[in-house]
């Protein structure tokens, strides 16, 4: 429902202007989550990575993050 409808006659009937505005919010807010999704996406592998290499550090050099006691 992405395609605007148009009519022949004269004038303007307010149910078609009612449909393009609603495709319009559609076209929109589809957009929006797409823009959302790949952010988050991208975010999330470079949060992953940084945790890769930092148990990799944590790993290379023998570090420990328990309590001597």
């Amino acid at each position: 429902m992405s395609k605007t409808i148009k009519v022949g006659g004269v004038g303007k009937s307010p149910l078609i202007e009612k449909v393009n505005r609603l495709n319009a919010i559609s076209s929109q807010l589809d957009a929006a989550a797409v823009l959302e999704q790949k952010v988050f996406q991208s975010e999330q592998a470079k949060a992953q990575e940084r945790l890769n290499k930092r148990n990799q550090i944590i790993e290379n050099f023998d570090i420990s993050f328990q309590s001597k006691g």
